[in-house]
């Protein structure tokens, strides 16, 4: 996400949000930076008014007037400083870019479909429109425009210029290495987020891990990686994420998925397995729980917390399967609640539901007048909070 804003086997959370997917392909949805924005009025949570920018509600990869435009899953969403927004259109594997209410395609291709009739992806570098990913997700943009990809299903972080794409770290195989570019694994990285002086923070979600790359190419690892198992049935065990706030050596994440930059230059990670939103102070070194529960006890046989809808207290707030971030101007923070299909907004030490009815919210980013985009995969579509003048 944005500076300013914003597997199992992929186990249940990828089959939660994935599922509709699989729906859609059968029958049409029925759902309708890098440098810090200009000040924007307060949010009036209470005066929230959404509106579709892209996407008719139909799967495809039409491009042409945004209402009547198709995407195939968007899973990711960065808005430029000229007001034009670029989508990761995750299942068509292509980068799409809605400006002056037009979709076309910015970057990739599709050269062939698997057994099901869906495009397919794959890794490999080269100009725009001679490029291709694997279910490309978050997306940020650095102070010159340039826009990064968390390429999940290539398992890489990738860097688009007007001049073409290029693999910044990672080689397209699934793992958990620190090393330099190529020599970097992730697995399944969601997000990414870019600092003032080029640093990029991973959400390397199936890693359970926040990692940073450095303006180098140099990968390391901030956090402790889980080693948590669960026993699924007799003999049949598998890894999965943790919780633990503190010391940020030794601190656990449950697939993060959601990653954005304060004003400070620190951290909000939303930690999805876990139903919470965590914040990093990367000169103190420390994790807290910022929204949700601070402790924290796993059902048994269970990859993830119990997750729910409820606002209030901050430290008594509860989530289900948050993703995308955004910081706003007044130092809040919108949350792509995924499965409580609703955006949500963390300010003061409250949070509060902006807006519900979505299908499945995955992304959020705000823009220089305050707006708040909204990526709702379910819907196949690009929608748009706006956020009245306070008088």
């Amino acid at each position: 996400m944005r500076q300013t804003r914003k597997q199992t086997s992929q186990r249940t959370i990828w089959l939660s949000l994935f599922l509709g997917a699989i729906l859609f392909e059968a029958s049409p949805a029925t759902a309708a930076f890098g440098s810090t924005i200009p000040e924007a009025n307060p949010i009036q949570t209470n005066t929230v008014q959404s509106q579709t920018i892209a996407g008719a509600g139909t799967v495809g990869d039409k491009n042409g007037p945004a209402p009547s435009a198709t995407f195939r899953q968007p899973m990711g969403i960065a808005v430029h400083s000229d007001g034009s927004a670029s989508i990761a259109d995750s299942s068509n594997q292509l980068i799409r870019k809605v400006t002056n209410n037009t979709v076309n395609t910015y970057a990739g291709l599709s050269i062939s479909r698997d057994a099901k009739g869906f495009p397919e992806g794959t890794l490999l570098d080269g100009p725009l429109h001679q490029s291709m990913f694997q279910q490309p997700q978050g997306l940020d943009v650095d102070r010159e425009g340039n826009l990064y990809v968390a390429d999940a299903e290539n398992h890489s972080i990738r860097k688009i210029t007007p001049q073409g794409v290029v693999t910044i770290a990672g080689d397209g195989v699934q793992g958990y290495q620190d090393g330099r570019e190529e020599k970097a694994r992730f697995h399944s990285p969601a997000d990414v987020a870019v600092a003032e002086d080029g640093t990029i923070y991973v959400a390397d979600t199936l890693n359970h891990a926040i990692r940073k790359i450095t303006p180098k190419g140099k990968v390391t690892t901030l956090n402790r990686v889980s080693e948590r198992i669960v026993a699924l049935s007799s003999g049949y065990v598998e890894r999965a994420g943790d919780y633990q706030d503190g010391k940020l050596s030794e601190a656990k994440f449950n697939e993060p998925s959601g990653i954005a930059i304060d004003a400070q230059g620190n951290l909000y990670v939303s930690d999805s397995g876990n139903q919470r939103i965590r914040y990093i102070d990367l000169k103190n070194e420390t994790v807290t729980t910022v929204a949700g529960e601070p402790t924290l006890a796993y059902p048994p046989a269970s990859f993830y917390a119990e997750g729910a809808l409820e606002d209030g207290e901050a430290g008594k707030a509860k989530f289900q399967f948050p993703k995308g971030i955004a910081v706003t101007a007044e130092g809040g923070l919108v949350i792509a609640d995924s499965v409580n299909h609703a955006i949500r907004y963390l300010h003061g030490g409250t949070v509060t539901t902006l807006a519900t009815s979505f299908d499945t919210p995955v992304d959020v980013d705000v823009d220089a007048q305050g707006n708040i985009w909204v990526v709702d995969s379910g819907a196949n579509a690009i929608l748009q909070l706006q956020i009245p003048e306070k008088k």
